[in-house]
């Protein structure tokens, strides 16, 4: 990991330099070594990531009654939002909201193994399992904003811009990681939530670049997404098969966040998902579970990968 702090200027991530006066004997509150922080650092560093924690954890109650009702295969309704996990009870209620007939049995979600089993229209995801990863997610790009040290510069406009950026990737995180669980489920990844998490990470970087005057910052975002849209689509065409135009929706929005922070953090993103989803087809091959034909989600490696690089940015 090389910096942890939130850029407030350029690409180079220096802030324009100012002069500081000194109090005779005092640090000044922009030094970095240890004397020089300021009472409210120490704390910021604690409260800051638990409260971003919390948040997701609260998102991810929500998020996981979306993934239920969303993992559905591409053409049928979502169904009704009956909780986590539907019930016995809900059955018929559930064949309606989802496109079944009563008394009909549900289409299969998807093939799984080398046998071809299928899994359940429904599956549901693990108990805690969105709540953790999205409380985990948030708290660790709170904890990457302010680890690094204070804000050399504390103007209301850098405030707004640190504020900016982090609320783009923690909104991007949270939307990433209900479309991987709905992508793992069912191989889908829904238009709604692919759009918003474009949107959001948009609207929110480019409030960060007018507040902060990043706006090479921000063509780099709008570059790198359509970049990396661009690609997936290429592959796309190449093979319709081993790729869909949900993973070409994704990788806009994991672009523009890659992209904010240069090009060598979104060739790295995108490097880092091929990575991880190769060996985990690997994985599969090795150990019987899967063939060459068979069909793996890589939208959670996709998300893996940019998140990964951005912490590493």
């Amino acid at each position: 990991m090389t910096s942890n702090v939130m850029r407030t200027g350029g690409r180079g991530g220096r802030a324009p330099r100012t002069a500081a006066v000194r109090a005779p004997g005092r640090r000044c509150a922009g030094d970095r070594g240890t004397g020089g922080l300021r009472p409210d650092y120490g704390r910021s560093v604690i409260l800051v990531p638990a409260l971003a924690a919390l948040a997701g954890l609260l998102i991810g109650l929500r998020s996981r009654a979306l993934v239920v009702r969303y993992a559905v295969p591409g053409g049928e309704r979502p169904g009704p939002e009956s909780g986590p996990e539907p019930g016995p009870e809900s059955g018929a209620e559930s064949e309606v909201g989802s496109g079944q007939e009563p008394g009909r049995e549900p289409e299969p979600a998807h093939r799984s193994g080398p046998g071809g089993t299928y899994r359940g229209v429904r599956p549901g995801p693990p108990p805690l399992a969105v709540e953790a990863l999205t409380a985990a997610a948030l708290g660790a790009l709170a904890l990457r904003a302010v680890a690094g040290g204070p804000l050399p510069d504390r103007s209301a406009a850098a405030v707004v811009a640190w504020s900016a950026e982090l609320l783009a990737l923690c909104w991007l995180a949270a939307v990433c990681v209900l479309l991987a669980f709905v992508d793992a489920a069912v191989h889908r990844l829904p238009d709604r939530f692919t759009l918003a998490a474009y949107l959001g990470t948009a609207v929110a970087l480019t409030v960060a670049a007018a507040a902060g005057g990043r706006w090479e910052d921000l063509a780099g975002a709008g570059l790198g997404g359509l970049a990396l849209a661009v690609f997936y689509l290429v592959l796309f065409l190449v093979n319709p098969a081993g790729m869909g135009l949900g993973d070409v929706k994704l990788a806009a929005s994991l672009g523009t966040a890659l992209g904010w922070f240069g090009w060598d953090v979104l060739v790295a993103g995108a490097f880092l998902g091929f990575l991880a989803g190769g060996l985990y087809g690997g994985a599969l091959l090795l150990a019987r579970r899967a063939n060459r034909r068979s069909e793996i989600p890589f939208g959670p490696f996709m998300v893996a990968g940019a998140f990964a690089a951005v912490l590493a940015a």
